[in-house]
């Protein structure tokens, strides 16, 4: 399989100010907008029918231990694996920084 970088031409990106990183690197509570994808067409198709397309705000609701996690979008929550996680690429909203 190969996996390629997906990312959005006129959605929201990072800046040097506010870098992207993997979703997984996340905290509880974190605000978070989708940036990229580091995933092959198929993951890229199963993550946007789960509601998670580049452009979207997420917020982590919960973390377990291996990587799960649990994130909201709107009123909707998705779990989703450890590797899947890896795969996403978020930026905080506003370019906050968690504690």
């Amino acid at each position: 399989m190969r996996l390629e970088k997906i990312v959005s031409n006129d959605g929201p990106g990072s800046s040097p100010g506010n870098p992207s990183f993997p979703l997984s690197d996340a905290v509880v509570g974190d605000s978070l907008i989708v940036t990229a994808l580091l995933a092959g067409k198929e993951l890229g198709r199963r993550l946007a029918d789960l509601g998670l397309p580049i452009g979207s705000r997420i917020e982590v609701m919960h973390r377990q231990r291996g990587g799960r996690m649990i994130v909201a979008r709107d009123f909707s929550r998705v779990a989703l694996g450890a590797g899947m996680a890896d795969k996403i690429l978020v930026t905080r909203v506003n370019g906050e920084v968690a504690e």
